[in-house]
């Protein structure tokens, strides 16, 4: 599959129940997108052991060009360019980013992008989805009562159930207007006192963003408090992309041109507006979590990224990045396609996965 995909690619035909062979023509990228390295308390919904992450990291080094986002755009744009290339991110703005990943990215020469959001780095609290998690973890057992797009009811019986739970609390909460959920996180924040051990010390500071960005890491956007964005009012919007753009340049002392949706599904990213947006605020690029690759077709404002570091060996992590690459052009929903929720659940990671298609930041 690797050699195969490196000159090939499969193209499904319309009409036609059998894909065909086509000698690729123009750049293939694929951007990967990673939450935390590491096990174990906040963030719930996404582990990685140090261990895989850098069995994944020296097998990327040995088989691809390793790129920055800034040499994926500058690929995407020339016309002449038959390129192959793995660039890597990560979302929020983990500290385990900063004592679990950076060592290794320093040890195999990786450029990497890290997507902050900015409130949570300026505070050191972590953003609402996280406190969510945890407060399904604490919550006395019994029968949990909301009101979320109506009333709701959820039984807290056993760790499953919880998880359950918090899984579907979320994705309702993902439907709702930003101010609608702001009410209901709150209602929920007064049943139970979290436990603040679990919530120290889980961001960087603005120390670590720097000492990484000094060994070449790059930074971008995540907006200032990790919204679904299609469900903000154009003037919010515009205060997520501008203020957070601002905080970031003044901390980083260099432009920040590139940003990643929060959860980053179609649906929620709000293209339509957004995109014009994000360029008056001096964006460049902006990544989403629809999996597939980008070539030069794709539109620059919702480039694909995917989400197959959770995997749970290095066997199946190198099968489905290949995949990808072979299966290029039908794996890309056009850009103004609408596609489900979660493209990539039938990974083998289980729950793992589950959590972090519901969540996909």
């Amino acid at each position: 599959m690797q050699s195969f995909s490196r000159s090939f690619q499969l193209q499904f035909v319309r009409g036609s129940s059998w894909p065909r062979w086509q000698r690729a023509t123009t750049p293939k990228y694929v951007i990967l997108c990673y939450h935390r390295v590491g096990t174990g308390g906040v963030p719930f919904y996404s582990e990685l052991s140090t261990e895989l992450f850098e069995a994944q990291m020296s097998y990327l080094k040995e088989r691809f060009r390793l790129l920055s986002l800034e040499e994926v755009r500058r690929g995407l744009q020339d016309p002449a360019a038959v390129d192959f290339g793995v660039a890597v991110t990560f979302d929020d703005g983990y500290r385990s980013v900063y004592a679990n990943a950076f060592p290794i990215l320093q040890k195999y020469q990786i450029p990497a992008t890290v997507f902050l959001t900015v409130d949570s780095i300026e505070t050191g609290q972590v953003a609402w989805y996280d406190r969510i998690f945890l407060i399904l973890q604490v919550l006395p057992p019994g029968r949990l009562e909301l009101e979320l797009d109506r009333s709701r009811r959820f039984e807290l019986s056993s760790r499953e159930a919880r998880i359950v739970t918090a899984l579907e609390i979320m994705s309702l909460l993902r439907t709702l207007p930003d101010w609608r959920r702001r009410e209901c996180c709150a209602d929920l924040e007064k049943r139970v006192r979290l436990p603040q051990e679990e919530l120290a010390n889980r961001m960087l500071n603005w120390h670590q963003v720097q000492t990484m960005q000094r060994a070449g890491i790059s930074f971008g956007s995540h907006t200032m408090t990790h919204p679904v964005v299609s469900r903000l009012t154009p003037a919010e919007m515009e205060k997520e992309f501008a203020e957070s753009k601002r905080v970031l340049e003044a901390k980083l002392d260099c432009p920040v041109l590139d940003f990643a949706f929060p959860f980053g599904k179609l649906e929620e990213c709000g293209l339509e507006i957004t995109s014009p947006l994000m360029s008056r605020c001096g964006y460049r690029s902006a990544v989403t979590t629809e999996p597939g690759v980008n070539n030069p077709n794709v539109n620059t404002f919702a480039l694909y990224r995917s989400q197959i570091g959770g995997e749970r060996n290095l066997a199946m992590f190198a099968f489905r990045l290949h995949q990808l690459f072979l299966f290029a052009d039908s794996t890309s929903p056009p850009v103004n396609s609408k596609p489900g929720i979660s493209p990539d659940r039938n990974s083998e990671s289980g729950r793992s996965r589950i959590l972090e298609g519901t969540r996909n930041a």
